[in-house]
């Protein structure tokens, strides 16, 4: 419920979590248990009948960006009914995205919405984040491809302490 979210957290917003799919994009806030809206990945322009997929990767910068812009205007405006400029973005992003894909979306976020900052989290990372383990074989059965990965993280910590 957005308009309790700052009543009891000390006033830090949790951050809005995205994650693009070809056919379908989970969204929520980071802390559920699960995505609080999964969508279909695609617009209505005006004055046409068919809809246009978000995520394509052959297409120039500028249709890129206002396919969308427009799409996470809807996204925050008409589902998650919160202010961008309030809160951090997690995507959670397929290892496979091309990097000017990454690019566009990043300045829609920054340019558009001016929300104050964004995290890119591998999908095959996350997945096993949310288990507690820190290695495994993640299977990613997607809508247009099945991606098989090893995955396995160590996390250290190295504590410095200065004295004056």
């Amino acid at each position: 419920m957005p308009l309790f979210d700052g009543l009891g957290s000390g006033g830090e917003k949790t951050a809005v979590v995205i994650d693009l799919g070809a056919a379908y994009t989970k969204c929520g806030f980071a802390g559920e248990t699960g995505p609080r809206f999964i969508i279909p990945s695609e617009i209505q322009k005006p004055g046409q009948q068919q809809t246009v997929k978000v995520v394509q990767y052959n297409i120039n910068t500028e249709e890129l960006y206002a396919i969308l812009k427009e799409f996470i205007h809807t996204l925050y405006f008409r589902h998650l009914l919160v202010n961008p400029r309030d809160r951090r973005v997690v995507i959670i992003e397929s290892i496979l995205c091309p990097s000017h894909f990454r690019e566009t979306l990043t300045k829609v976020f920054f340019k558009q919405f001016e929300v104050p900052s964004v995290l890119y989290a591998p999908s095959h990372l996350v997945a096993i984040m949310t288990i507690g383990i820190n290695s495994a074989l993640v299977m990613d059965c997607g809508y247009t491809e099945t991606l098989v990965l090893p995955v396995s993280f160590t996390l250290q910590f190295q504590l410095q302490v200065c004295f004056p």
